[in-house]
């Protein structure tokens, strides 16, 4: 049972104790009952390292007290003598209980300190006991290959040594103060430590510190672990996600890029529809006034020289027979026929010219009243029989303007007022020009406008539902106007009741040509 030879000679000298008493027991009178005396072996048996040992002691000393009782001479009757030996059987037992006892909790701390020293040897991460001078008390073979040290190298020294030499004097002032409130924490929270290997290389390193306490004194138990391969790792992923920015950054640029590129070109393309629309409407439009003219031209036309014609064949006629009232009378048919073909031309050519952008606006300084005067005298033989022309200025005479246009919006004014207006009834032109603005309105007593009619006046071929079967007329003379009106910068508008007449007018600022 005594595998160690220290214990084997120890084991030798507790059984000649024992055996000694056993003898003496024999030998000695009853008044010197020295049973007792086994306990002295059960007290030593603590060295024993095997419970078993003291099992057997116990077992042995209880029989050799019974063997005693039982061959001692007696002087005494036996059962007095069993009743005196009882109590030290019963001491021996409880000295072997206590005994077990005591290898069993050592053996505990054995096999504690076996654990400990097997997870200090065999743990992966580097671990060293320092007392609080810093001294290292322990190493474990992790730490010293981690800081390149042999065996048993670092023991003795300064734990500053593991650090660079530029943090040891702050490291000395962190462990004085770690001393004084001593608590399981990170070493450096939020700062980037390092360890000095024995060769003077740094690498990166996480230390945790506990407090420690024996009977020897206080020490600090230090963990640490390599932060290479982590700060690499950390590095790499910082990289990668500096990348991804950069990468991110790019395409964010090219999806901007792409949006600005594809919101021009959609741009492009609204234009291009636009344009296209606006060139499908012209087209049409074009289509339409081609269709109207023609509708409009073989009736315009047909109408006046039939009349022409007839009149003509009779002028004929009535001259053979020398009846020249008559023959006036076609002559001045044949003549208004002309006058109505000539307007209808030049409406078609002003509109042409409009249309194509051959007209340009001149301006000029002219007298406004002189103008009105040119006007009426190039048209006074249109005027129907009692029709008369009146003309009221207000303001300065001269302007800027262009005279040509000014005639011409003048020409078609009045000639509707002519035209629709029946004989005998007046036509007033008035003038007025106030600081830079001008107005120039002809006022009739004619047949007027129906209010359903009114909001389409100015549109191409547009003629009154009232006048297309009683007077000839394009439809074309108020839109010419407001073009003209438009040239000069300015604008058109009228008022007129049913069977009382209309007031057309057009006002600009002398001097303005529209952009």
């Amino acid at each position: 049972m005594f595998t160690l030879k220290g214990e084997a000679n120890w084991a030798r000298v507790l059984w000649l104790l024992v055996t000694g008493v056993f003898v003496a027991d024999l030998l000695l009178p009853r008044q010197f009952d020295i049973v007792f005396a086994y306990l002295l072996a059960h007290f030593l048996a603590i060295s024993f390292r095997e419970k078993s040992d003291v099992l057997l002691l116990a077992v042995v000393t209880t029989t050799l007290t019974i063997i005693g009782a039982v061959v001692k001479p007696q002087e005494l009757p036996l059962q007095q003598m069993w009743l005196e030996r009882v109590p030290p059987i019963v001491s021996f037992w409880a000295a072997a209980y206590f005994v077990v006892r005591f290898i069993t909790l050592r053996e505990l701390e054995g096999q504690k300190e076996a654990r400990f020293k097997a997870l200090f040897r065999f743990a992966t991460n580097g671990i060293l006991l320092a007392d609080t001078k810093g001294e290292i008390v322990m190493a474990n073979p992790a730490i010293e290959a981690l800081f390149g040290y042999e065996y048993g190298e670092l023991l003795g020294q300064k734990v500053e040594v593991l650090i660079p030499t530029r943090l040891t004097d702050k490291h000395i002032a962190y462990r004085d103060q770690y001393h004084h409130s001593p608590r399981a924490r990170s070493m450096g929270i939020g700062m980037e430590l390092f360890g000095k290997k024995k060769d003077g290389s740094k690498f990166p390193v996480e230390v945790s510190l506990s407090p420690y306490k024996s009977a020897e004194g206080s020490f600090v138990i230090a963990f640490v672990i390599d932060n290479t391969f982590r700060k690499s790792y950390e590095h790499s992923i910082l990289a990668q996600k500096q990348e991804l920015a950069l990468l991110s950054d790019a395409l964010q640029e090219l999806n901007e890029s792409l949006e600005s590129k594809v919101a021009a070109r959609t741009a492009e393309l609204e234009q291009a529809k636009n344009e296209l629309a606006v060139a499908l409407d012209k087209e049409r439009e074009l289509g339409e006034l081609k269709s109207r003219f023609v509708s409009m031209a073989s009736h315009e036309f047909r109408t006046p020289l039939t009349s022409v014609l007839s009149s003509a064949g009779l002028a004929a006629q009535y001259a053979d027979r020398s009846d020249f009232t008559n023959v006036k009378k076609h002559t001045d048919r044949i003549k208004n026929a002309v006058n109505g073909l000539n307007s209808i031309l030049t409406e078609f050519l002003s509109l042409g010219r409009l249309e194509d952008g051959r007209v340009n606006v001149n301006l000029e300084q002219v007298r406004l009243s002189e103008c009105v005067q040119e006007v009426y005298e190039g048209m006074k033989n249109l005027f129907k029989t009692g029709q008369t022309f009146e003309h009221r200025h207000a303001g300065p005479e001269e302007i800027m303007m262009d005279c040509n246009l000014g005639k011409n919006i003048l020409i078609n004014l009045i000639s509707n007022a002519i035209k629709y207006s029946p004989e005998g009834m007046p036509i007033l032109v008035e003038t007025k020009v106030d600081g830079p603005t001008v107005r120039i309105s002809v006022q009739d007593r004619g047949m007027g406008i129906p209010d359903s009619d009114q909001k389409h006046m100015f549109d191409r071929f547009f003629r009154a539902s009232n006048a297309v079967n009683t007077t000839q007329g394009t439809g074309l003379g108020l839109y010419i106007v407001q073009r003209y009106a438009e040239m000069m910068g300015g604008s058109v508008g009228f008022r007129s009741k049913v069977e009382e007449g209309s007031t057309f007018w057009v006002e600009f600022r002398q001097g303005k040509i529209s952009e």
